[in-house]
């Protein structure tokens, strides 16, 4: 299991369809973007990352060529 850790943000994804809903982003303290995979529906809010947008997070999981599927998600300390 690896860390990530930086700034939590979301954009816009699908818009205009009945899949639009939020798609979210880990911005590393180097000012990379890492995409970080939902686990809710295209359309859906993600109930663990949503409370975390806009914050410094610690994240756990792997790196996947599709950006990085979470196990768990915390604030940074």
């Amino acid at each position: 299991m690896n860390s990530f850790e930086g700034y939590l943000f979301s954009k816009l994804a699908n818009i205009g369809t009945k899949s639009e809903g939020p798609v979210y982003f880990l911005q590393q303290f180097d000012e990379k973007e890492l995409h970080v995979i939902k686990q809710a529906n295209l359309w859906q809010e993600d109930s663990k990352l949503h409370p975390f947008l806009n914050k410094k997070v610690k994240i756990e999981g792997e790196m996947s060529p599709e950006g990085i599927a979470y196990t768990s998600i915390s604030a940074w300390q």
